[in-house]
């Protein structure tokens, strides 16, 4: 008998979750094999990318925010279109699986946010901003927790990329749960969308500052002014790249109460010893073919010239331009926190399989290590916080980005930590 809407999605899914990868792609139809390609979400997807691709890295999203699969679950069909859901160790997602009549006709997913349990949507409210960057406006969100203020105040910045307020990839939202977790907890937060979102920045002015800071000090003022805010308590927190530069924001803006930096880096520049970890973004195992390991090589040569100062300052490189590279050598996040003097909560996440990441494994600790050791002033806090990726998310290693199209939050450890400091440091 030949498959059917009814039999051909539950096997096409069982062998993908076998990792049997070009079996499955060997399922598609010509249409399929198109169809799934250009379905993956956008952010996602490389450029080179084939079916066989696709479903690789849909395998490695759904283990790091599910674990190992157990199988396929509950089929519904209707007409040529199969809903089917996979089943993991820690959750359920459900794909949608069309068929032709020359086999499977595609492979998609439609995951949504899901609010984090930790926060009270009671507790507070949000009405919307606009941050006056000068020459720009960017919309943002304030949230101010419900109850007798003011309360301690924080900004949220987010990291490199193009973000609207929310820090959203996928169906993971990060800044909203940073923002909506600490309202829970009585601490007012401002979050703003980046200045790349809607406005070009031309390569000859593409600074820190100019991308960056600026716009996170007008957003700073913008803050402290609110009236819900503590005029003596407004602290600023960024995550990523926004980390790395908060201390520089803090400095500039000159009355923050204290400043957070969410998995930023102590040293900006990433050196050539530093580009062994790039293997894990080709391959979540480290395994690469003769083509990726003289990518990897000339990514070692790129970092050395970067650590070198070797480079003009209009020469793109890595999607940036010299301009951008120079001003972020020319930056100590861990002098400018010292520097200026007032409390540094430093979080940095440390998820990696020590046995099959263990370039990556020791990178991440150095990383926290660069920060425990950096005599940070009096009140400071760094915490490293095992089994979290980039995002705060718990999860499986080997981790890969695809698993934020999947959704996940914020755990609630760390914006519990973060609201006791920022209240402690408020409160001295």
């Amino acid at each position: 008998m030949a498959p059917t809407a009814d039999t051909l999605p539950p096997t096409f899914a069982e062998r993908f979750l076998d990792e049997s990868f070009e079996e499955a792609a060997a399922m598609l139809s010509p249409a399929g094999r198109t169809a799934v390609v250009e379905s993956f979400p956008e952010g996602f997807a490389d450029d080179e990318m084939d079916a066989t691709d696709a479903l690789e890295a849909y395998w490695w999203g759904l283990y790091g925010q599910y674990g190992p699969p157990d199988g396929v679950g509950e089929t519904s069909v209707d007409g040529a279109v199969a809903t089917v859901t996979l089943t993991f160790d820690e959750g359920t997602e459900s794909a949608t699986i069309p068929t032709d009549e020359d086999g499977v006709a595609g492979f998609a997913f439609d995951p949504e946010y899901r609010r984090p349990a930790y926060v009270d949507p009671e507790a507070f409210e949000e009405r919307d901003v606009t941050v006056d960057a000068g020459d720009v406006d960017l919309g943002g969100v304030l949230t101010v927790p419900n109850g007798d203020g003011p309360f301690p105040g924080l900004l949220l910045v987010h990291g490199a990329g193009v973000y609207d307020p929310d820090g959203g990839d996928g169906a993971s939202r990060l800044l909203r749960d940073f923002a909506q977790g600490l309202a829970s907890a009585s601490v007012a937060t401002l979050r703003y969308e980046s200045r790349l979102l809607d406005h070009e920045v031309p390569d000859a002015d593409r600074t820190l500052d100019r991308v960056v800071t600026d716009d996170a000090v007008a957003a700073l003022a913008e803050l402290a002014a609110a009236p819900e805010v503590r005029a003596d308590a407004p602290f600023v927190a960024g995550h990523s790249q926004g980390g790395t530069a908060a201390p520089r924001i803090a400095a500039r803006h000159g009355d923050a109460a204290g400043v957070v930096v969410l998995d930023g880096r102590a040293d900006p520049v990433f050196g050539p010893d530093d580009v062994d970890i790039v293997r894990y973004e080709f391959d979540p195992e480290g395994d690469l073919d003769e083509e990726q390991r003289a990518r990897l090589d000339a990514d070692r040569e790129t970092a050395r010239r970067l650590a070198a100062g070797d480079y003009e300052d209009d020469e793109t490189i890595w999607g940036q331009p010299g301009t951008w590279h120079r001003s972020v050598a020319e930056y100590d996040p861990v002098a400018t926190a010292r520097a200026f003097g007032r409390p540094t909560f430093v979080g940095k996440t440390c998820r990696a399989d020590e046995d099959a990441q263990p370039e990556l494994a020791a990178w991440l600790r150095s990383e926290f290590e660069a920060w425990r050791d950096a005599d940070l002033p009096e009140g400071s806090r760094v915490e490293c916080y095992e089994g979290l990726d980039h995002f705060f998310q718990s999860g499986y290693a080997p981790t890969w980005p695809t698993s934020l199209y999947f959704g996940g939050n914020v755990a609630e450890d760390v914006v519990a930590d973060l609201s006791e400091w920022v209240h402690g440091v408020a409160d001295e």
